[in-house]
């Protein structure tokens, strides 16, 4: 149930900090929309959001330039993959906020590795310009956590969290 989120984060907030926010905002604005809704009591509204993080949040690239320069700084290092998840019990409004953090190590590819790839559509709408599960993987050297975070969202931190409402 998308809904038009806010998602203005200040200047200098924190990597978990950001997508804590983010999950939050996004779980609250559903919750809003079927708060007085008695056909959704019972359910858990999950509110998540993933960014990239290499010393700034890297979203999705604005053009060519942009993508290059993401790679550029991602290639031979690593970065986080951070996602924010929050659930809200519709029954009674509770919130829960927790995050999952996973470094992705990129091996040092070339100039051309770059060029070849900013040539093709997988990077223009995933943050960071990359999709691990695409193209790109080919590109990835380790991961330190949880593939399915990278992909873009950690169900056993999902799972693991709505235990607690059984």
């Amino acid at each position: 149930m998308p809904q038009d989120t806010d998602e203005s984060l200040p200047d200098g907030i924190g990597m978990t900090e950001a997508v804590e926010k983010l999950a939050s905002a996004k779980a609250r604005a559903c919750y809003d929309a079927v708060k007085d809704d008695p056909s959704y009591d019972g359910f858990i509204i999950i509110g998540a959001d993933t960014i990239v993080w290499k010393d700034e949040i890297m979203g999705k690239p604005v053009d060519r330039d942009d993508a290059r320069r993401m790679l550029d700084k991602i290639r031979g290092t690593y970065h986080y993959v951070v996602t924010g998840i929050c659930l809200i019990d519709k029954s009674s409004g509770s919130e829960s906020v927790m995050n999952d953090v996973t470094a992705v190590h990129c091996v040092n590819y070339s100039d051309d590795d770059i060029e070849d790839y900013i040539s093709r559509e997988e990077p223009y709408d995933k943050a960071g310009s990359y999709a691990i599960q695409g193209y790109f993987g080919r590109y990835i050297d380790h991961i330190d956590g949880d593939y399915e975070n990278v992909v873009g969202l950690p169900f056993y931190r999902i799972e693991e969290a709505l235990k607690a409402y059984e």
